[in-house]
């Protein structure tokens, strides 16, 4: 899994026009025509929780990014979480996710 570390990439993915609300997570996509591979970056702010809370839902997120790797197109993808994201079943959260993939029309 390759991830977005710069700055200058998640504001070009968040400036990009795919995205989808859920309740809990916004889903940026920016696909690149000349990219080969998929790149993700994860976001949770300091308003959700402290550091447990927050590095739980990246756990989560990045579990249920590994699973649809397979499944998805090349580009990059940037998941912001929202408010409530750490008290929701995860069955919850992967069943949101799949919706915003197929909304976005990211699998393949």
């Amino acid at each position: 899994m390759v991830t977005l570390n710069v700055k200058r990439d998640f504001d070009r993915v968040y400036k990009s026009q795919r995205k989808w609300h859920s309740p809990y997570f916004i889903m940026f996509f920016q696909n690149d025509s000349g990219l080969l591979e998929k790149r993700v970056g994860f976001s949770v702010s300091k308003k959700i929780g402290n550091a447990v809370c927050r590095n739980l839902i990246k756990r989560r997120l990045r579990h249920i990014y590994r699973e649809s790797m397979p499944y998805l197109r090349n580009g990059d993808m940037v998941l912001l979480a929202k408010s409530g994201l750490d008290r929701i079943a995860y069955k919850t959260l992967l069943n949101d996710y799949r919706y915003a993939l197929k909304r976005l029309d990211l699998v393949i």
